[in-house]
């Protein structure tokens, strides 16, 4: 995934959340959409820290090095708050600390939700998201994606 990616994502879900809001779906339909979004959110959240840590890297490395971490972030996956703090302190330890300052509580909470409800979707275990609440848990996915761009200047 590249930068284009998570601009697609993110429009992609806010297309999905404008049209469940303007339609009459059945539940059933609600719920897939639901689980839609969440898949999406999901792959925000990956696209969005990869930028983050490949624009960062771009500024400060050797065309080599920005070469070996865009492939190393190819292996970047389960965008948990743990994973993502993981990434960040391969960078600057106190970076990551200020940005787990920021995700404590409710941003890091949604954050964690979103992969968990994503492996039970792709396990095929029942997934009680409703649209509301996966566009609350994308809104802190953008603020957390929003800080992490502006901590990684």
């Amino acid at each position: 995934m590249n930068f284009r990616d998570s601009k697609r994502l993110e429009t992609a879900i806010d297309s999905a959340r404008d049209e469940a809001a303007s339609s009459q779906l059945s539940e059933e339909n609600r719920a897939r959409l639901a689980q839609l979004m969440t898949i999406w959110a999901s792959g925000y959240l990956e696209a969005a820290c990869r930028d983050a840590v490949l624009a960062y890297t771009k500024r400060r490395a050797h065309p080599t090095v920005v070469n070996f971490v865009s492939r190393s972030l190819n292996r970047f996956q389960n965008p948990r708050m743990e994973n993502i703090l993981a990434l960040v302190r391969g960078i600057d330890g106190d970076i990551a600390d200020d940005l787990g300052d920021y995700a404590d509580g409710s941003i890091g909470e949604s954050v964690n939700s979103i992969v968990g409800i994503r492996h039970q979707i792709a396990h095929g275990r029942s997934a009680n998201i409703s649209i509301g609440r996966v566009t609350q848990y994308f809104e802190d996915a953008k603020k957390l994606a929003r800080k992490m761009e502006n901590l990684l200047q």
